[in-house]
């Protein structure tokens, strides 16, 4: 029997109605294609659960933080062979969302700790959308430590306010990766590497991200790499200090490849205001400008150790100079 019109439109939006809460249901949890993941309260114990049951696969790997929350911690929830950790430690693939979140190691906490240590091999942290401050009074990585081949990959995220002996924010340990996107590490403090470590047979990459306002006491206010590779694209370089060299980035020996990347208004007590290079190195679409140094304002090329090449790159308005020794770095007027 054929239905009217008006009866086969009633039976159309009677179908959608009852469609609708299935719809719900499945945006809460896991949505059709959609990785699985947990909303977890404003609470240290929540996400420390949360935290190791990804790792033991017994829970879902994206843990969605409250948002303007501060994780407060007071006690570290691990420990390592290089230090405590706020976190449980990463051994599987976990992701934190926030949103204006923060995790902080508790101003008044009697211990010393990092926010978290990544295990390699199989240790995938991802954070996007938190701010990590406070931690470290370690030896190594006052915030983050990728190590033994583990994974670390930040977007729309601050690191800040923290300290160690080596990478004041990050160290990049022993084959591991870093990533960092759409970020800003600040005012951290170390005696190599300010803001980041880039270990040895280690690799980083920054991608429009600040790196600024951070020191060490010795190489590398901004950044020390001595890893496989230090890739820089679309970020800024500012306003860090070394007492010794590389104001804003110490290259020890290794690969360094920046590009569309500003160096600006950084510090070296002795030599490399803006970078001290000892590694092989290109700039491309680069500028090196108003760093300061007692020598080689902009860039300081030390004899015998690799080159550093300029493509379409600007260093002006260094001081006292802006590349020494003279002639070392071609295209680089003194």
């Amino acid at each position: 029997m054929l239905q009217s019109g008006e009866e086969m439109l009633r039976r159309h939006l009677s179908a959608l109605a009852l469609a609708v809460p299935m719809v719900a249901v499945l945006g809460i949890g896991s949505a059709a294609g959609a990785e699985p993941q947990v909303s977890i309260p404003c609470d240290v114990a929540a996400l420390n659960s949360a935290i190791t049951a990804a790792n033991d696969n017994t829970g879902p790997h994206t843990i969605r933080l409250a948002p303007r929350c501060v994780y407060n911690v007071q006690t570290p929830a691990s420990a390592g062979g290089l230090g405590a950790n706020a976190l449980p430690r990463i051994t599987g693939t976990v992701t934190l969302l926030g949103r204006h979140t923060t995790i902080r190691r508790d101003p008044d906490a009697s211990e010393s700790f990092r926010i978290a240590e990544i295990d390699g091999p199989n240790g995938r942290l991802t954070v996007e959308g938190v701010t990590a401050t406070g931690g470290g009074y370690l030896d190594y990585g006052g915030t983050y430590l990728p190590t033994d081949g583990g994974t670390l990959i930040l977007r729309h995220s601050v690191v800040t306010n923290s300290t160690a002996n080596v990478g004041g924010a990050i160290v990049v340990n022993q084959g591991s990766t870093l990533e960092v996107h759409d970020s800003v590490l600040r005012n951290s403090a170390a005696q190599q590497g300010g803001a980041i470590y880039n270990g040895p047979r280690s690799t980083t990459l920054l991608k429009h991200t600040r790196v600024e306002g951070n020191q060490a006491t010795q190489f590398g206010g901004g950044i020390f790499t001595a890893g496989t590779s230090l890739t820089i694209k679309n970020s800024h370089i500012s306003a860090n200090r070394a007492f010794d060299q590389g104001g804003g980035i110490y290259n020890d020996r290794a690969p360094m490849d920046i590009s569309s990347t500003t160096i600006a208004d950084n510090r070296a007590g002795l030599m490399g205001g803006g970078i001290a290079n000892y590694g092989t190195s290109t700039l491309t679409k680069s500028t090196v400008r108003r760093n300061s140094a007692l020598n080689g304002g902009g860039i300081w090329q030390a004899p015998s150790f690799g080159v550093l090449n300029l493509v379409n790159s600007r260093i002006v308005d260094n001081t006292p100079n802006n590349c020494r020794p003279v002639g070392a770095v071609p295209a680089c007027t003194s």
